[in-house]
């Protein structure tokens, strides 16, 4: 008996047995417990796929609501309701529409309404029995409605055990099947051999977690090495897996937008992909070049230049919205398929943009340069030449002339520098006390408004008794002050300059205001701009630089504030700037 049971046979019919066992009561229990659900699984989105279908051909229907809901389930024991945005029922297949109650709160039509596929189960007040419903959103005669699909439960129940009977008599089958064939193959000597081989074929389908059978010792050599070669396909495959995860976590982490195609079709995108153009409806993967809805002008490029033998770079035009991107198409090298491409995008806007004000930039510094250098050259010719000629007093006026436009361009030197400097990146900790930047400001530009008969005029009266400090460099802050300070008193004939503080919950707010001529609407949105004058032939000869209020546009940006202007033709001008408060 002893021998019996430990022999091969027998620990087959057992082993047999016991896999029989299992299967027959997993079997069962999938007849009696998951079945019905999964037949519930299955009518639901076969319903889902009708609603859809349904939803499409609505869509595009003229007919009346009425007769699209007949049309479309014609035939059929399925019921179709037809749901406007506000709850009414436009339209039921089985029912009239004006006999029935608003569906806004049902929680199909709900999700419907929402954009999404709603599903519910629930006793039909209409119907008085159990029923599935499926709701998708859709479209009748350009409004916004849900579409809803409803099939009576009992029917459901009828698939349920209709599959049922056929599964016990598979069951049945099977069983007497396998008895069958455990009786032949367990009286063969070669059965271990056929076991092997049935794992060999796991294996090369791609099961490396397939387990090596325990053999007899005469074959354990061969399972040892299935197992070994099991091993080895595991750890290589594994390998590839880690590879093919750090390939995608690169790809992904790259700014650029990354696009793999194999002759016109897209067989793999980057993350930068999505966020820089809109994600095909199917994604990106088997999508067309033609499907994938990128900007005309770049599919064009890519389709052009895909199938070459070169690389291409190019910067391509602005497209209408003003975005310019970069595009590289390259074709793989040797080892891969034949016609795979990898093409590379990237959004250069902003770097084009900055290109274009650079270019703009040295253009007008060189010009506002030359100016000067030019009138001193030529004064300094002309007094040369008064001075040759004997006539000291105009050669003094010349000499004069020289200094002054020497000092214009020191100023616009300096301006430049002060340019240079806030375009750098300020530091973290930098703390300002405004009373004390704000008193040596008017310090030193009240000689000048003093020559021109002007009041500067301090208003600390909102901060009195109060400590009032910025979160922004001082040197930053006395830019700021000195070129708004220095406009007003340029541009104010008659009147007063008034330099206010105020301290709100998490800024300062410092406004400059001056009784000059004002600033005309059409030119409020351009007077930060570089080199931008209102009135250039009285900006020229007031000896201003055309930087200042670029300079304090970039003293607020560095900061973190803003700067506002309120100006009216002949009634003053009022610079506030914005600087978070220093808490």
């Amino acid at each position: 008996m002893k021998r019996l049971t430990g022999s091969l046979l027998a620990r087959l019919v057992l082993g047999y047995a016991l896999i029989a066992v299992v299967f027959a009561s997993a079997w069962l229990w999938s007849l009696y417990g998951p079945l019905k659900q999964a037949a519930l699984n299955q009518q639901q989105r076969n319903l889902t796929a009708v609603a859809q279908a349904a939803a499409l051909v609505a869509a595009h229907s003229t007919e009346t609501p009425g007769a699209i809901a007949r049309q479309l389930v014609a035939r059929t024991d399925l019921r179709l309701t037809i749901i406007a945005s506000d709850g009414r029922v436009l339209a039921d297949s089985n029912f009239a529409a004006s006999s029935m109650e608003n569906h806004l709160h049902r929680p199909e039509v709900v999700a419907a309404l929402a954009g999404q596929t709603g599903v519910a189960r629930r006793v039909s007040r209409t119907e008085k029995q159990e029923e599935l419903y499926v709701a998708v959103p859709a479209s009748v005669g350009g409004g916004r409605v849900a579409l809803r699909v409803s099939q009576p439960l009992a029917q459901i129940e009828q698939i349920a055990a209709r599959s049922r009977r056929m599964g016990l008599a598979l069951l049945a089958g099977s069983l007497i099947l396998a008895v069958g064939i455990a009786i032949l193959t367990t009286r063969q000597a070669t059965y271990p051999i056929g076991v092997l081989s049935r794992t060999a074929e796991k294996m090369a389908d791609g099961d490396l977690s397939v387990v090596v059978p325990t053999v007899p010792t005469d074959l354990e050599g061969l399972a040892d090495a299935l197992a070994a070669l099991r091993n080895q396909m595991r750890a290589r495959i594994e390998a590839l897996e880690s590879e093919k995860v750090t390939l995608r976590t690169t790809l992904d982490g790259l700014g650029e937008a990354v696009l793999l195609l194999e002759g016109a079709d897209i067989r793999l995108a980057n993350a930068a992909a999505s966020r820089l153009f809109r994600t095909p409806v199917g994604g990106w993967r088997n999508t067309p070049l033609s499907a994938a809805g990128l900007p005309g002008g770049l599919e064009a490029a890519i389709d052009a230049h895909r199938m070459g033998q070169e690389t291409y770079a190019s910067t391509l035009p602005p497209d209408p919205t003003g975005r310019v991107l970069r595009l590289l198409v390259a074709p793989l090298g040797r080892g891969a398929a034949p016609g795979r491409t990898i093409v590379s995008v990237a959004d250069v806007t902003e770097l084009a943009r900055l290109d274009s004000v650079r270019r703009d930039f040295v253009a007008n510094a060189s010009h506002e340069l030359k100016t000067p250098a030019a009138g001193i050259r030529l004064l300094a010719q002309s007094a040369e030449i008064a001075a040759s000629d004997g006539d000291v007093k105009q050669a003094l006026v010349f000499a004069g002339q020289i200094e002054a436009e020497a000092a214009r361009l020191q100023r616009l030197v300096g301006d430049l520098l002060d340019l240079s400097r806030l375009e750098a990146v300020p530091a973290p900790d930098a703390v300002t006390d405004v009373r004390q930047v704000v008193e040596n400001a008017v310090v030193s530009h009240r000689s000048a408004a003093a020559r021109k008969g002007l009041e500067v005029v301090t208003d600390f009266s909102a901060v009195q008794g109060r400590d009032v400090y910025v979160a922004a460099d001082r040197t930053d802050v006395a830019i700021a002050l000195d070129n708004l300070l220095d406009n007003a008193i340029n541009y104010t004939n008659a009147g007063s300059v008034r330099i206010a503080v105020e301290a709100l919950d998490a800024r300062i707010a410092i406004s400059v205001t001056d009784t000059g001529p004002g600033i005309h609407p059409e030119h409020q949105p351009r007077v930060f701009e570089r080199f931008y004058r209102v009135d250039k032939g009285r900006d020229r000869g007031a000896g201003g630089t055309g930087l200042g209020l670029a300079l304090v546009r970039h003293v607020v940006d560095r900061s973190g504030g803003s700067v506002t202007l309120d100006s009216s033709p002949g009634e003053g001008s009022r610079f506030t700037l914005n600087l978070p408060r220093a808490l």
